[in-house]
């Protein structure tokens, strides 16, 4: 997860050479790196969200907005016999990500701005799952980058999103960290219907951070995730999952999760 308050770039991977950049112009919040950190602190929360996506996972796999990290490490993990390609649009993430997968074979470390299709062209790898955890809400164009991992895709392979949910929980966060919108289960919708996609799964996921991101960025207006509120939200997680999948059924959360088929 990164915060893009505007990107114009293309691809660099480990095995090609410079010279095909574009122009570039970026700005990352220092808010959304100091929150991408404390929500990476939460072990038992990132853990939960992984848990929700694995399932959909198979073949080789593509991460776009890897960040630092977090859910690349889980993926790497588990999927020992897959080519995991784990991405960034950020210079210093993608450093970081080299350095960290540098020991496993089967990880390509890659720069990728996925409204540019000549990123997609220069992978030179057939990919059957393609991740973003909270990234497409930064992308202004978002359809435009639907349309760009669907063509990317190999037949039958999907594409897994996680999304912010909800516009009345726009607030002084997401602009801080560059989001564009939050997304209802009705946009969302909207957004596919000009992709080829076809929706697999779709559910909300998270319902109890609502109540802190609402507090915390709406009412007190911090732009900043509050790593004491973090910390022990990630104690209560084994709580909050029974109660989301027994009590909520997936009907409400911050975040909507969607799995998409080609």
């Amino acid at each position: 997860m990164t915060s893009i308050l505007s990107t114009q770039l293309c691809i660099i991977t480990d095995n090609q050479a410079r010279g095909f950049c574009v122009h570039e112009e970026i700005a990352y919040s220092n808010e959304g790196n100091k929150n991408l950190l404390t929500v990476n602190s939460a072990d038992r929360f990132s853990n939960w969200m992984y848990d929700e996506i694995k399932p959909h996972l198979q073949g080789n796999i593509l991460e776009l907005g890897s960040g630092i990290g977090t859910y690349s490490e889980k993926v790497v993990r588990d999927f020992i016999s897959s080519t995991i390609i784990v991405s960034d649009v950020d210079r210093e993430y993608v450093r970081l990500l080299k350095e960290k997968f540098k020991a496993n074979e089967n990880v390509i470390t890659s720069r990728i701005d996925v409204v540019n299709r000549k990123c997609f062209s220069n992978i030179g790898l057939k990919v059957n799952t393609v991740f973003a955890l909270n990234v497409l809400e930064h992308i202004e164009d978002d359809v435009g980058a639907l349309n760009n991992i669907y063509d990317f895709l190999e037949t039958g392979g999907r594409l897994v999103i996680l999304v912010p949910a909800h516009s009345f929980l726009f607030n002084c966060i997401d602009r801080a960290v560059g989001h564009y919108r939050r997304y209802s289960i009705g946009l969302m919708r909207d957004k596919i219907k000009q992709t080829k996609f076809k929706i697999e799964k779709m559910f909300y996921f998270n319902f109890a951070a609502i109540f802190g991101w609402y507090i915390n960025g709406n009412v007190l207006r911090k732009a900043l995730i509050n790593e004491n509120a973090m910390g022990l939200y990630n104690i209560v997680v084994p709580m909050v999952k029974t109660i989301e999948k027994h009590v909520f059924f997936r009907r409400i959360g911050i975040s909507l999760i969607v799995v998409l088929t080609k």
